[in-house]
């Protein structure tokens, strides 16, 4: 028999083996004309969560430190009533009214709760930070196309001045759709109301506590005082409320997650780290 290679002549293309019988048909060759099909984004694979750290450690500590400045709000609050109380009766009754002892006890008590009011401020700040961006990474892993931020600015969105007062917000709100049951639901579905409040409140209390505190600093007559002294008051309670709101925030987003990645277990195995992810390991 005449080999078909040879008959063809030379430059010819050869022909295709024909495969024997029985066996398995091999794929042809994809073509040469790119696929300009649409890319279909799909969820992350089971598997994938093993990546995941879990944030419910640092979730709880978080809400207790947020915790911790809303009591030295309600002190600070007390200490700022307080004052406004003693220089009101000695602008009332004149200097005498009040003694020197309650006086000074007075002011060194404001000295005392701003003091404490920052000390729990930096006890707080770094622990949320980390928090905020573990749980910017692991809704990455959720849902990577609901981002248009890296995880980076999940810390370096909060130092940059004035635009800290609406990027980590919008990170924030990423972060919030992706840890959702269907991270590519509509904006109504599991709204994140408790964010927007708490993210309201936040720039609110920031603008009034910067406010209060200049005026106080620069307050010299018994009714410039007393009106800075209102003005702390107002400042702490909103502050107050914005720390409640937050650790509000914390709990729900971190249980989000948690409850997702416990969700994707496939096996009792991999439930079981899930679980173990609560002490700090990852799911």
């Amino acid at each position: 028999m005449k080999d078909p290679a040879a008959e063809a002549g030379p430059g010819a293309p050869a022909p295709a083996p024909v495969p024997a019988p029985g066996a398995a048909a091999v794929p042809a060759a994809a073509s040469a004309t790119p696929n300009l099909s649409p890319v279909v984004v799909r969820p992350a694979a089971p598997g994938t969560y093993r990546q995941l750290r879990s944030p419910v450690g640092l979730g709880r500590a978080a809400v207790i430190l947020l915790g911790l400045v809303a009591v030295t709000d309600i002190a600070a609050a007390l200490a700022a009533f307080n004052i406004r109380r003693v220089v009101t009766a000695m602008s009332d009754g004149g200097f005498l009214a009040v003694g020197q002892e309650e006086a000074d006890f007075a002011d060194m008590l404001v000295v005392a709760t701003s003091g404490a009011q920052l000390l729990a401020m930096l006890a707080v700040a770094p622990v949320f930070l980390v928090w905020f961006h573990r749980v910017r990474v692991n809704a990455g892993i959720f849902a990577p196309d609901r981002f248009t931020r890296g995880p980076g600015w999940a810390l370096g969105g909060w130092f940059i001045p004035i635009a800290f007062f609406w990027i980590p917000r919008g990170v924030a709100a990423e972060t919030w759709r992706a840890s959702r049951t269907d991270p590519h639901a509509p904006d109504d579905h599991e709204r994140a109301t408790l964010l927007n409040v708490w993210w309201g409140l936040f720039v609110a209390a920031s603008l009034a506590t910067r406010f209060a505190d200049r005026r106080y600093e620069r307050a010299e007559s018994l009714h410039e005082i007393v009106s800075a002294a209102d003005l702390v008051v107002l400042s702490c309670l909103l502050d107050l409320v914005a720390a409640v709101v937050a650790a509000l925030f914390v709990h729900r987003l971190t249980h989000m997650q948690h409850a997702r990645a416990v969700g994707a277990a496939a096996s009792p195995a991999q439930a079981r780290n899930a679980h173990a992810g609560d002490r700090g390991r990852g799911y």
